[in-house]
């Protein structure tokens, strides 16, 4: 949920009726649950860099999320009246939550691979140039076979990533509220699972 002031928030009661679910409590977004919010924050932001939206990590950042119980649905009355308000919602478990952990870690281990070797042969231009400039004769700095270097790095890492990207979009899909028909009632009796809106 994004909200300046809690007056913003949804109520409670109207949220109940529209969800059609028992109860809910919402909580801060900078309180104990922080790190979690800061991860579906994170996948947010990577969906949407993934589908290139435009839109920026920041641009889903929460003031408070609303827990209430498993598999819920949203609806067409939930987001004609709250699209301003509500982020997104997912139905989480412990499990599908330790598999988005390791999605994103994986996710940001992969860039950071790719970009580890990005300016590979730049730097071995730079430093060629330095070799001359300082008289050095090393064959190996002054004629460093760049073209070979670019040759053995074309698509590195990108078959990782992309199999990275389509289990995390999977994931989004698979685990986010999907929006029924409003008459629908959601089902209340599983309660070892929980709900959660950002």
């Amino acid at each position: 949920m994004k909200a300046h002031f809690d007056t913003e928030l949804p109520k409670l009661k109207d949220l109940k009726r529209i969800l059609s679910i028992p109860d809910g409590r919402y909580y801060k977004s900078r309180g104990n649950f922080s790190n979690s919010i800061h991860r579906l924050t994170d996948l947010l932001g990577i969906v949407a860099r993934i589908e290139k939206t435009g839109k920026k990590q920041s641009d889903f950042r929460s003031s408070d999320f609303l827990i209430t119980v498993a598999e819920v649905h949203s609806n067409l009355f939930m987001k004609l009246q709250y699209d301003a308000e509500v982020i997104e919602g997912f139905n989480l478990t412990e499990q599908n939550f330790d598999q988005l952990a390791n999605l994103i870690d994986h996710f940001y281990e992969i860039h950071s691979m790719i970009q580890s070797v990005q300016y590979m042969s730049r730097t071995l231009e730079d430093q060629r140039d330095t070799a001359v400039e300082k008289g050095f004769t090393d064959i190996t700095l002054l004629q460093p076979d760049v073209k070979s270097l670019n040759n053995l790095l074309e698509g590195y890492g990108d078959a990782q990533l992309a199999i990275i990207e389509k289990a995390i979009l999977d994931w989004y899909e698979s685990n986010r509220w999907k929006v029924t028909s409003p008459f629908k009632k959601a089902s209340s009796a599983e309660t070892e699972d929980e709900a959660e809106t950002v």
